[in-house]
């Protein structure tokens, strides 16, 4: 390929890149661009918030789905993770082609959950999101039925769900999902 069209190919696709992303959401993506790991919410014996999943959440309260599906994509491994997942929060379809995506094309990075970390292929990380979700999305809907009584530790927890960014996902769109993840894997694996 000639010099002069790659570096057509990078002006466009850097043009493109700042004229669908907010400035505000590039800003708080910025932190974030050489993050090549990840980590959950809370890390370290510990148990303390993760600095890198606390910059991602300020992004994610901002960030519409195209934004995140741009980042999931092609952002660090860290962006291409959260958003992700945050996208399967969000019910958009489009996770489903983002998982296909990294189990046809394996991205191995390094995921810190807790104390414990190991490495793994992005699909698999984001199909445990969707199969965890299950249990969390239970907790969720029992504790808003006790919800005529809510005491302190009710209230707590039904937060933290919220904070997790399990606002909307039902139990129908995590059946769903994992139907067509099952889907996905068998035409894969034949």
């Amino acid at each position: 390929m000639p010099k002069y069209l790659c570096f057509f190919l990078i002006i466009l696709n850097f043009s493109w890149y700042k004229g669908q992303i907010s400035d505000k959401v590039r800003a708080l993506a910025q932190p974030l661009e050489n993050i090549f790991h990840a980590e959950s919410a809370h890390i370290d014996v510990d148990g303390r918030e993760s600095k890198i999943y606390n910059q991602f959440k300020k992004l994610a309260k901002i960030a519409n789905n195209d934004e995140l599906y741009y980042f999931a994509k092609n952002g660090s491994n860290a962006l291409r993770l959260y958003s992700s997942q945050e996208l399967f929060k969000r019910n958009d379809k489009r996770f489903l082609e983002l998982y296909k995506l990294y189990l046809q094309k394996p991205l191995i990075m390094n995921y810190k959950m807790g104390c414990i970390g190991h490495s793994g292929n992005i699909a698999d990380f984001l199909k445990n999101e969707v199969y965890s979700s299950k249990d969390i999305i239970s907790l969720r809907d029992f504790l808003l039925k006790e919800k005529n009584t809510p005491d302190n530790l009710t209230k707590i927890q039904l937060e933290q769900i919220e904070d997790m960014g399990y606002k909307t996902t039902t139990q129908e769109n995590i059946t769903y999902m994992i139907k067509q993840i099952d889907e996905i894997d068998t035409s894969i694996q034949h």
